[in-house]
Order: C-alpha cells, then structure tokens, then sequence
C-alpha cells in the first residue's frame, strides 16, 4: 500500500479532505470508509456494549450480525466459545483485530475484517487501522 504522499505524487489525492459531513453519523461511516478503504478491508464494526451497531463501512449487509458479536468476541473468555462454534458466521473468521474504548462513559467495541485471501495487503494485525478508528470516534464525538 502506497503512503498518501506517494498516492497524491502519482495523481491520485486523498478523497478524505473532500468527503466530509456536519451530520455526526455520516462523519463516523465516512472516517471508517476511509480506513477501510486506505487497508482494503471488507468491514468495520462499531458495535455498543449491548452489540447494537454504532457505525460500519462495508460488510455485505452483515454488519449487524458482526455488531452483535463483538462484545464476546472483545472478551477473551467469551471469544474461545465462539471460535469452538462454527455457527456459520464465517466474517467472523476473518475477524483481524478487536479493541475495546470508551467515549463518555460508554463502551464500545470495534473490530476489522479483511477480505477474503487479501491478507497480505491489510495490516497484519489491524491495530494500526483500529488505533484510527478509535481517533476518529474521540475527535468526532467530542465535539
């Protein structure tokens, strides 16, 4: 993946400064697309303590499903019984990293999911992608 001096050298600049919007839940899906689309990741969830989605960029309209695993898939002890589960939910596989944060009091949960085979091309842990999602949420909700 090319860093964005590089994408904007070869003519290509950032879509992100254009692409913006004063409505608080448009801004959050347009910060996750930008990163989603920057790691070429099939989804970001946000999901809520309870796992309602926040806020997603991509998942094939699965999202809601994926929202609704991400507390137990944030808890470690939670998460081993999911994985001995094949329930069919195979973006949950595919899961590359989940991270937990607060904002005002409320906890939520995140994760990326990488597209299928694509794997060399996304982070290799999703932390870096996650630690932009996290940024992203505290700026925008903060204001």
């Amino acid at each position: 993946m090319a860093p964005r001096n590089e994408r904007v050298r070869e003519g290509r600049p950032s879509e992100r400064r254009y692409r913006r919007s004063g409505r608080l839940a448009d801004a959050l899906r347009l910060q996750l697309e930008a990163c989603r689309e920057e790691e070429r990741l099939a989804a970001i969830v946000v999901s809520d303590e309870h796992g309602f989605c926040v806020a997603h960029s991509g998942g094939d309209g699965r999202h809601e499903e994926i929202a609704a695993r991400l507390p137990i898939l944030a808890d470690p002890a939670q998460r081993q019984s999911l994985d001995d589960d094949d329930g069919g939910l195979q973006p949950l596989h595919a899961v590359l990293a989940v991270t937990t944060f607060s904002i005002a009091g409320a906890k939520l949960h995140a994760c990326v999911v990488k597209e299928s085979g694509a794997a060399a091309e996304a982070s290799a842990d999703g932390a870096e992608v996650l630690a932009r999602v996290v940024s992203g949420f505290s700026r925008l909700l903060s204001r």
